[in-house]
């Protein structure tokens, strides 16, 4: 399974209301049975980071789209280290 990370932009979700109404859902979080958006990241600077799970990059580019983002930029991730774990993703 792939993972990706977006860098972009939603109108209103530098809010914290609006952010959390868009994502309180579990289904916010797993589109479909093989998409999970994992993390999301609101920056200081008014951007949005999101790292998502999935088969195809497709179904992390519809969710975003389904969200109203403005991607500046959407990136495979090639390997992970998170709490001492590191694993080869790509």
């Amino acid at each position: 399974m792939g993972r990706w990370i977006a860098i972009g932009t939603a109108p209103g979700w530098s809010d914290l209301v609006k952010f959390g109404a868009e994502l309180r859902e579990t289904s916010a979080w797993r589109p479909d049975a093989q998409t999970t958006i994992t993390t999301v990241f609101a920056l200081e600077d008014g951007r949005l980071l999101a790292e998502c799970h999935a088969t195809k990059q497709a179904d992390f580019e519809a969710w975003l789209r389904q969200k109203g983002w403005q991607v500046e930029s959407l990136t495979p991730v090639k390997h992970l280290a998170k709490t001492g774990s590191i694993w080869k993703v790509a």
